[in-house]
């Protein structure tokens, strides 16, 4: 009795392994299969999803790097379309064109949030983005995923300009601070002239680019001007506006505390010149204090501080953030959302300041010890951050650029007076926006 017990249980045992190498043999099995979904649907829900993002080669080592880990804790795998810096908008373009799922995510310029949205290739994130998540981010990252009452993106390189000044050439003048108003920094540009410290006070990108106009809004914003109106009509031939512009042409010409050259320059010029201790007094992108303490390159090691912007009413400065953005033909939504918040959120963005020196949009961010350590100055860096203004929020943005630098350039050069280049400009802007109805 004993043996034939045995015996059955052995049978039974034997066709239960047949039975399970038979399931084992055909990889479609609806064993396996139930196995996959069931997984797929607790701890990654979305695995086996392929999302396809386009972009530059900059920082390629560390976004490899992070998709691999996004990879491995979600099961989503993520393909990057390098290519060169030019050939980024063509491609992009060309996706939205043909129904916007040749790529699932994309950076996000402030300047096109307006045309995307209008145009209807970008999707709304407002059904996952928290009111935390809302109330984390600095002002000017926050109003640039924002049009007509909705949220597109997370913060990505959410980048404004800094006012630096040199503390050492400063003092040498006799002074105990950075200039406050715009009396003052052309007071000091003035004594560090006479006393043959600088040829020049300071340096400006005003060559007839995107950071001519991206000086102006600063400097306008800075004496109480404002371009557009809530509606998005042109306010910028306003008295203030006209003062500010007044101004720049005035420290060339009148005052003779900015180098002349501006005119032609771009920011790469204006840091050169401050490295190279030729001037006291820059605007510039980035962490302005890194290049200038970088002994291999510049000649004013340690000499350098941040400060808020001069100001007349206020002090403000120019912001440039760009975002990370789901294009509205994404089969893949959710996981695209998975993959920016896991790259953008306030982890995310800590880990990018501190491994790749791009700036964060959130407040906390700054607030972290880490990331504190690592970079000089950061303190005051914010303090110009909760100030930062974006440029216009129009459809039409780059055709009202291209029009608007050629208007500050006139009076730059002198070619008209400040009023007449923003009654022109303004003239111009009206033409461009009628026909863009």
């Amino acid at each position: 009795m004993k043996r034939k017990s045995s015996i059955m249980v052995l049978l039974l045992i034997v066709l239960a392994v047949a039975a399970l190498s038979g399931c084992g043999n055909n990889s479609n099995s609806a064993a396996e299969g139930n196995t996959k979904t069931n997984a797929a649907s607790s701890d990654k829900p979305y695995a086996g999803v392929v999302l396809r993002t386009i972009s530059n080669p900059s920082n390629q080592e560390y976004f490899a790097k992070v998709n691999k880990e996004f990879q491995e804790k979600t099961g989503i795998e993520v393909q990057t379309d390098t290519v060169g810096n030019a050939d980024v908008t063509p491609k992009l373009m060309n996706s939205f064109m043909s129904g916007g799922s040749t790529y699932d995510i994309f950076v996000m310029d402030v300047i096109d949030l307006p045309r995307f949205v209008v145009s209807g290739w970008v999707e709304p994130v407002d059904q996952w983005l928290t009111d935390d998540m809302k109330n984390e981010m600095l002002p000017f990252a926050k109003q640039a995923l924002q049009y007509q009452g909705k949220y597109y993106g997370l913060p990505f390189a959410s980048e404004y300009k800094s006012f630096v000044y040199n503390k050492t050439m400063v003092e040498k003048a006799g002074f105990s601070g950075p200039p406050k108003t715009w009396d003052d920094f052309i007071k000091y540009s003035q004594a560090l002239q006479e006393k043959g410290i600088v040829k020049y006070g300071s340096a400006w990108a005003w060559s007839q680019t995107e950071g001519l106009v991206c000086d102006f809004i600063a400097i306008a914003s800075s004496m109480g001007g404002k371009l557009f109106d809530e509606d998005g009509n042109p306010v910028f031939n306003s008295p203030e506006n006209t003062a500010a512009l007044q101004l720049m042409v005035d420290m060339i010409y009148k005052y003779k505390v900015v180098d002349p050259a501006s005119i032609q320059y771009n920011e790469t010029n204006v840091l050169d010149a401050m490295s190279a201790g030729d001037i006291a007094f820059e605007l510039n992108w980035g962490l302005p204090l890194t290049p200038l303490n970088d002994e291999s390159k510049s000649k004013i090691v340690n000499q350098a501080d941040v400060a808020p912007l001069p100001y007349t009413v206020s002090s403000a400065t120019i912001a440039g953030p760009m975002s990370y953005a789901i294009s509205s033909g994404s089969k893949n939504k959710e996981a695209a959302w998975e993959y920016i918040k896991f790259l953008n959120d306030t982890e995310g963005s800590k880990r990018q300041a501190i491994e790749i020196g791009m700036f964060p949009g959130w407040k906390s961010v700054y607030e972290d010890p880490e990331v504190k350590a690592g970079v000089p100055g950061l303190d005051k860096i914010l303090e110009q951050a909760e100030v930062a203004v974006n440029r216009p929020q129009i459809p039409w943005y780059n055709e009202w650029s291209s029009k608007f630098q050629v208007e500050l350039q006139n009076a730059l050069t002198q070619k008209k007076t400040p009023a007449q280049a923003l009654a022109d400009a303004f003239a111009e802007t009206q033409k461009i926006q009628e026909s863009n109805k």
